[in-house]
């Protein structure tokens, strides 16, 4: 079997930081080292230890500690985390008849927990409230991505995903009597098991509209500044996988299409105007297919429950929808240039990349304190600006290994992102804990719920 560490040194992730010998698991200067090392230890036992074909919950444990061995042998693993593997161990239901039960405190008052329990036995008790999640085989993944709801926001939901291209045309907010086309991106909820799945919008194209579980919330997605309506399917794919239908224009002028002129300051200029506008137009668009016979969206809007959301520049105009359009309920702002002090008067997330060179975190940190309750606001260690899109450019911002890669970005994102939609949209109660203080390292976390 190849070491561990030869595993980690080819894929380019086992980082040393300076700390390296001296901080606690997960804690200072060897955080991002050590969630690295714990995932490439995951990864690497249950290729060892397929958890799906453990004859035994003794003989997966005597596996995964032999894998463990090595890694510990190899010096892929800090000292300090060996601990923190072993309980990892501890906690698998791998093999055996047990589940993992995650908890969450009735009250709210207590950590969310997890053990391992038979299915009949995982039941509530006076204080802790207990789920038996089938879908997770770690309790240390029931606890840092659950927060033992069982709920996490990483997975699909129960549809696929369709998505389909729509023209829309409308007069120019800028120049008055130019017609103004948006090619707008929607996804929605599809029949489970609909393909073949696009790679560009993690979708499938043209899929039939799943009506079982309509009408449908709907979240308005902007686009950054040179971006485009698919630049964060990691987000808008799953968010209609899980019964939301999502609505992506572009902003002429101010797309990845225009990229010899985009980012002008004329051309920011006018898309600062020519933005909300085109938020507004698209949400009347869709509220009006839901009640037209002829449209695929017939039945399936839920026009009482509308999510504004948006990256960068779409960041800034999900404050300026939010200011005008009293349709719009909920706020999820990305990375938002937050100038011309904005802030939001209704339900808000505003998410962060810690050492995010693009836009101006103080100013953003400003709009948070003054928008309204209830709010969170999340903040991603070693993210920058482009851990809210699919791709990124090499920079600063996004250079792994220094930096998260994409995926470990987006599995942030969606951490608070999913669940706050979820719960303030979708009027899911049971994910509320996930919207507490982060349960695994990596976030910094200010709230007024």
């Amino acid at each position: 079997m190849r070491s561990l560490a030869l595993v980690l040194l080819l894929s380019g992730v086992l980082v040393h930081a300076p700390g390296w010998a001296d901080d606690a698991c997960l804690t200072g200067d060897s955080t991002l080292g050590d969630q690295r090392s714990l995932a490439a230890l995951a990864d690497t036992t249950e290729a060892a230890c397929p958890c799906a074909e453990a004859a035994s919950a003794r003989s997966y444990e005597r596996c995964a500690r032999h894998t463990l061995h090595d890694a510990i042998s190899a010096g892929a693993l800090r000292a300090p985390c060996v601990e923190t593997a072993k309980t990892t161990i501890r906690g698998s239901s791998c093999g055996g008849a047990k589940v993992a039960c995650g908890g969450v405190s009735s009250a709210g008052a207590v950590t969310p927990s997890c053990k391992l329990s038979r299915p009949s036995s995982c039941k509530d008790s006076r204080r802790i409230d207990h789920t038996a999640c089938t879908d997770e085989t770690s309790c240390a993944d029931v606890v840092t991505w659950t927060a033992g709801t069982c709920f996490d926001p990483r997975n699909e939901g129960s549809f696929a995903a369709g998505v389909r291209t729509i023209s829309w045309t409308k007069d120019s907010a800028f120049m008055p009597g130019t017609p103004r086309t948006l090619d707008t991106v929607i996804w929605y909820p599809a029949p489970r098991g609909s393909g073949p799945v696009s790679p560009g919008f993690r979708a499938v194209v043209d899929a039939p509209l799943d009506p079982s579980g309509g009408p449908y919330p709907v979240v308005l997605f902007s686009h950054g500044s040179c971006g485009y309506p698919a630049q964060s399917t990691f987000l808008t794919s799953l968010l209609a996988s899980r019964g939301f239908v999502v609505v992506a224009p572009p902003h002429p002028g101010n797309t990845i299409f225009e990229l010899a002129t985009c980012g002008s300051s004329t051309a920011q200029a006018i898309s600062f105007v020519e933005r909300p506008a085109d938020m507004v137009f698209v949400l009347d668009q869709i509220l009006a297919a839901g009640q037209d016979p002829a449209s695929p969206f017939h039945g399936a809007i839920d026009a009482s429950r509308v999510a504004m959301t948006g990256h960068s520049f779409g960041g800034l105009t999900v404050y300026l929808v939010a200011q005008r359009e009293p349709r719009v309920k909920v706020a999820v702002a990305m990375a938002p240039a937050a100038f011309f002090n904005p802030h939001l008067e209704v339900p808000s997330l505003t998410m962060l990349g810690g050492i995010d060179s693009v836009v101006n975190n103080t100013l953003t940190r400003t709009a948070y304190d003054a928008s309204v309750t209830p709010k969170l606001l999340v903040e991603i260690e070693h993210a920058g600006h482009f851990a809210f899109s699919d791709g990124c450019f090499p920079s600063p911002d996004c250079n792994p290994p220094t930096t998260l890669t994409q995926d470990e970005a987006h599995a942030d994102v969606l951490r608070y992102a999913v669940p706050f939609i979820e719960h303030y949209l979708g009027g899911e109660a049971s994910v509320t804990p996930l919207l507490g203080p982060p349960t695994g390292p990596g976030f910094v976390y200010q709230a007024a719920l």
